[in-house]
């Protein structure tokens, strides 16, 4: 090992030797003449300034220098915290979604993918499922809800307020009726009823 790092070394020095020479010139004329003229410029600077400013930024450096030390020792301000407002949960979205239902198609779709989230995590836990999206057909309701509940669930859960566009004219022709248009009150309350019924059995 030590004879291959001895003539590796030594290859780089030839190369760097040989590279020397040819390269001189244009280091000369690249490198230097900036470096000159960085100097000369610095040196008119210097000069410009008067020999007052010049003691004062020089004391001020050496002052701070010394004085470092001793910084970690003097008291400090405690730091302002910005209060983070907390997450929101499942109940408190909802909430808010049911306040926005009437606003567009959207916003009912929202409110039923919640409700259908809801119940789907509902199904899987009465039933012990071991992956939540084996509940996602909700046939596991098994005639339990009226066919209204079901279709605005599983709109909600396994559709999209794609499926159901706005009318070309709308200031023409009418929406026409689709399963969000449930109302979400009716929905919570069989999911309520369901619920109670399961704990009392």
């Amino acid at each position: 090992m030590d004879k291959k790092r001895t003539f590796l070394l030594a290859t780089l020095i030839t190369a760097a030797l040989l590279l020397a020479f040819p390269l001189r010139a244009a280091v000369e004329n690249i490198i230097i003449p900036p470096m000159q003229y960085l100097l000369w410029g610095a040196g008119i600077i210097y000069r410009s300034i008067p020999q007052f400013w010049i003691w004062v930024i020089m004391s001020a450096i050496i002052f701070f220098i010394l004085l470092s030390p001793f910084l970690d020792d003097l008291p400090r301000l405690p730091k302002r915290h910005k209060k983070t407002p907390p997450e929101k949960g499942p109940i408190e979205s909802l909430a808010e979604s049911l306040k926005q239902a009437d606003k567009g198609i959207y916003f009912k779709w929202a409110v039923a993918n919640r409700l259908g989230k809801i119940t789907r995590d509902w199904i899987a836990y009465r039933e012990r499922l071991d992956k939540r999206w084996q509940a996602n057909d909700l046939a596991r309701l098994d005639g339990q809800v009226s066919p209204e509940v079901y279709q605005y669930l599983d709109a909600g859960l396994n559709g999209s307020f794609a499926d159901y566009p706005r009318p070309r004219l709308p200031f023409i022709q009418k929406r026409k009726p689709t399963p969000l248009d449930l109302d979400p009150n009716r929905v919570l309350e069989t999911l309520e009823n369901e619920m109670e019924n399961e704990c009392c059995d």
